[in-house]
């Protein structure tokens, strides 16, 4: 008797303990992102020039990946390109079941907001980002980014969940025709009682930060 108890004590607790982590998970939600800025004052300007001249999103969404780190879309709702290059995580129930999509807003994709950090980065580096191609000359430096992953995810806890978020890009930096490539790769996550969008925020904007920092250290000509 005191094992059945127990196990219904139990079961209802990590019920209770679900719905209270999940928070207003079932549907499509959008949120936007800020650019993180520098602490900083911006840097003295070193006299070069750099265009970003493309960012590629090349994530691949799986429908019902086996881990919530795979970008993945809720399959009731509308799926076109537009959609996944705004999209940024899956929220969760307390059982791990994939429910609504998280979506950066409509005046934002997730090439927009690398392409923005990337230019603070180099930014604060000194270099002037400039905006046009009629601006290119042969000294300035060319910048080509794929996206390899760009995706927020919860994983629960008993008594907490954690949401990550992951970034990679592939920059290739060059000029007249002399290409370094760098690998840009950062992982933030933190711990929480709910899995409200505010939160996936949180961890996102912890992620970019850490983006732009690692950008400004390893991107050298």
């Amino acid at each position: 008797m005191k094992k059945i108890v127990s196990r219904f004590f139990l079961t209802l607790a990590f019920a209770t303990s679900a719905l209270l982590f999940t928070g207003c998970a079932t549907k499509r939600g959008e949120v936007a992102l800020q650019v993180p800025a520098s602490n900083v004052e911006t840097a003295p300007s070193n006299g070069k020039h750099v265009y970003i001249n493309s960012v590629v999103d090349k994530r691949i969404f799986e429908v019902k990946p086996p881990e919530p780190s795979t970008p993945s879309l809720d399959p009731s709702e509308a799926q076109n390109d537009a959609i996944k290059a705004r999209a940024v995580g899956r929220k969760r129930n307390g059982y791990g079941m994939a429910l609504g999509d998280i979506l950066l807003n409509e005046n934002q994709s997730v090439s927009s907001v690398i392409k923005d950090s990337l230019g603070e980065a180099l930014t604060d580096k000194g270099y002037n980002v400039i905006k046009t191609k009629e601006q290119i000359t042969p000294q300035t430096y060319i910048a080509d980014v794929k996206i390899i992953k760009f995706w927020s995810w919860m994983n629960m806890g008993f008594w907490a969940l954690t949401i990550s978020c992951e970034i990679e890009t592939d920059i290739e930096f060059k000029q007249e025709g002399k290409p370094k490539t760098y690998n840009l790769h950062v992982k933030a996550a933190d711990s929480f009682q709910t899995g409200m969008e505010s939160n996936y925020i949180e961890v996102m904007q912890k992620a970019l930060k850490e983006y732009v920092s690692q950008a400004k250290k390893e991107i050298t000509e």
